[in-house]
């Protein structure tokens, strides 16, 4: 399983050392892919890569990137008067580009933080949001039409740029990685891959560098199997990302098992004995709303992304109790994902541990070459490579 499995790194900074345990513990033990994006932590990401591949041979790594997000840093940039063409609106905390002023800038970015002279792929980030937004359901046959050939329009002029970033030696390769290609045909924001290689070879012949498709895939959402197929047939490398979370009746699963954290009521009685105001209300909440999470991802956004912050900002906690806390909440986010894998796999059937029957199941298809697992701890990087 271990080939072609990529580490994923949606969600991980260099400014987490377990995430950069994580990612050198993966490199260390023969994981060669990583895949990253300019959006990602909006570039913490490839700060990390570049960071845990210093000293080793980057020829022995291959690294995935990608661009297209106007979002964060981008959009203040934006908003101060960087110039960018072709700008969609999606919303207001999210804008896309894949206009080739904006993607020479972000390639060049990508370069800088990733400390590297060259990337090995590189994606068109999710273009469909220009179909995302400019399609509602009132449209007619005409604006379907009209849209979706302005769509192709900016892919092959993308196209056109990467292959002079090949040229440039700034990239090796390129692709798109998309949602849309795995959603239904007649589906409105469905993205047309079929003319893709076509686009290529018009563009640079048969010695074009058009060779990654990557798309959403798991054991519950299998409408990417054409276009994945379709890739392989013709040549192209299937990148998969997310198998673990899967869309099912109006909800998320996510498919991993976890184990229980056996040392909870330990930290929770030590952590109670100190005096913090803050604390002790941060603490009290999770305990009285531990069974309102629905999805494991939500206890990791809610610790990481709302709790986390207050404590930094409010609590002025002293440096002897950092770990503690650490642990306390790291426990209690296990416990929540065992409770929460204990039900799914009751829900649904599946044997436990879940993540290995998933992997399994998009690793063992022949037409599939890379599955992107984000891996932000050493122990689950040696758990996925016990599989």
């Amino acid at each position: 399983m271990k080939e072609k499995i990529s580490f994923g790194t949606y969600r991980t900074t260099f400014q987490n050392p377990i995430h950069y345990e994580a990612l050198n513990f993966a490199l260390d033990s023969g994981i060669n892919s990583i895949d990253t994006s300019s959006n990602y932590m909006y570039g913490e990401a490839e700060v990390l890569i570049g960071e845990s591949l210093k000293g080793r041979n980057r020829e022995e790594f291959s690294i995935v990137s990608k661009g297209g997000y106007i979002q964060g840093p981008n959009m203040q940039r934006l908003n101060e008067g960087f110039e960018i063409e072709d700008v969609v609106k999606y919303d207001p905390r999210c804008y896309h580009s894949i206009s080739p002023m904006f993607l020479e800038d972000q390639i060049e970015n990508s370069l800088k933080r990733l400390q590297s002279d060259y990337l090995d792929t590189y994606l068109l980030h999710n273009p469909e949001y220009y179909l995302m937004t400019e399609l509602k359901s009132s449209a007619t046959d005409e604006d379907i039409d009209k849209h979706h050939a302005i769509m192709q329009e900016r892919i092959k002029k993308a196209f056109t740029f990467l292959e002079e970033m090949v040229k440039k030696g700034k990239i090796k390769s390129y692709g798109i990685s998309s949602n849309s290609f795995a959603k239904k045909d007649n589906d409105y924001h469905f993205l047309e891959y079929r003319h893709l290689i076509d686009y290529a070879k018009e563009i640079a012949g048969d010695d074009h560098h058009f060779k990654v498709m990557q798309l959403p895939m798991n054991m519950y959402e299998k409408d990417g199997v054409p276009a994945a197929k379709w890739a392989h047939e013709n040549g192209l490398e299937v990148h998969v990302n997310r198998p673990l979370n899967a869309f099912y009746m109006g909800g998320m699963l996510r498919l991993a098992s976890y184990d229980k954290c056996n040392e909870f009521e330990e930290l929770h009685s030590e952590i109670t004995k100190i005096d913090n105001k803050h604390l002790n209300i941060v603490v009290k909440d999770l305990i009285e709303n531990q069974n309102r999470f629905g999805f494991a991802g939500d206890v990791d956004e809610t610790i990481d992304y709302q709790v986390i912050p207050y404590l930094i900002q409010n609590a002025q906690v002293p440096d002897e109790h950092f770990k503690l806390i650490d642990d306390f909440l790291n426990c209690y986010k296990q416990n929540v994902k065992h409770s929460l894998s204990t039900i799914t796999a009751k829900k649904i059937g599946l044997e436990e541990p879940m993540d290995k029957h998933a992997l399994e199941f998009l690793t063992k298809k022949h037409y599939i070459d890379k599955v992107l697992v984000g891996m932000r701890t050493k122990e689950y990087v040696s758990k996925v490579l016990s599989y």
